[in-house]
């Protein structure tokens, strides 16, 4: 009886633990099939999910562009569209793994809030780029000089609006510094005044000359001749009498009229005969008779 017991009870000593190893593998094979179907459930939705997110958001970006809808904002509107998307997939993820969304949306915020007394300026050009779409100080397109840069809109975003000079360069300005700054907008009125100063010799007539400039400005097809031309006396300056020439042009032909009317005047100048002086000197020259010689020197 005793060798009985002895048996049954190493028996018992080897399927305790063997019985426990069974438990723990059929464990891992049930919870772990689950976990892992679970999560490659979850990767190919946020794949999916991203991917119809992005065609949705071209989809938006497309039928704005077929409305017509201001470029400033589409540019402004489209990347927190696609950020919202995302957001919205990767809290559907979540909730699929069984997590606790509550609990991450306020990680989430407490994270945010965190952020955003950290980069408070950033907050700044985020409410100033609203402002800017709802006043419209300037759109996508226009041509703006602000803080001593100038160009032509290029994107408004969400922080920042990005101009491009014509010297081919790429300007980043943040919202908030632009917005609570003075902005000359130049394409905001279809016309704009261009303005000439050119000086003639003090010996040349000033009718002949102001006619002369007059039909050079008239003969220019992209002036505006139904707007008011003006060909003035500006000053009496020390080497020449210096007109002011004004016109008005559109302004998107600013630039060109610029350069043409510029030539051709000069063309029309010289035609006639008449000097755009440069600047000289006089000098007088005096004997022992004390005698006054005129002597003019040109430099």
């Amino acid at each position: 009886m005793a060798t009985q017991e002895k048996i049954d009870s190493l028996e018992d000593v080897i399927a305790t633990p063997l019985k426990e190893v069974e438990y723990i593998t059929n464990f891992l094979i049930t919870k772990g099939s689950e976990i892992g179907w679970s999560l490659v459930s979850a990767i190919l939705t946020l794949v999916v999910g991203f991917w119809l997110s992005t065609k949705l958001k071209n989809l938006i970006n497309n039928r704005m562009i077929v409305r017509d809808v201001d470029p400033s904002i589409r540019t402004f509107l489209i990347p927190i569209i696609n950020i919202v998307l995302k957001v919205m997939i990767i809290m559907f993820v979540v909730d699929r793994l069984g997590l606790n969304a509550s609990g991450l949306i306020a990680a989430i915020g407490g994270i945010g809030l965190a952020v955003g007394l950290a980069l408070q300026g950033s907050l700044s050009n985020f409410a100033a780029g609203i402002l800017i779409l709802i006043f419209k100080p300037f759109k996508v397109g226009d041509y703006i000089v602000s803080q001593g840069n100038e160009g032509t809109v290029k994107s408004i975003s969400i922080l920042n609006t990005v101009l491009n000079t014509a010297k081919g360069q790429v300007i980043t300005l943040p919202n908030g510094n632009l917005f609570n700054n003075p902005i000359v907008n130049y394409s905001t009125n279809e016309f704009r005044r261009l303005d000439v100063n050119i000086g003639i010799s003090y010996d040349d007539d000033f009718d002949t000359a102001q006619k002369v400039i007059m039909d050079a400005i008239n003969k220019e097809e992209l002036v505006e001749q139904d707007q008011s031309k003006t060909v003035e006396i500006l000053e009496f300056a020390d080497s020449s009498v210096n007109l002011a020439i004004r016109c008005m042009v559109k302004s998107e032909n600013y630039w060109s009229a610029y350069w043409k009317l510029h030539r051709n005047i000069k063309y029309a100048l010289d035609h006639n005969h008449i000097s755009i002086p440069y600047p000289h000197t006089e000098m007088i020259v005096r004997n022992s008779d004390e005698s006054t010689t005129p002597n003019l020197n040109k430099s």
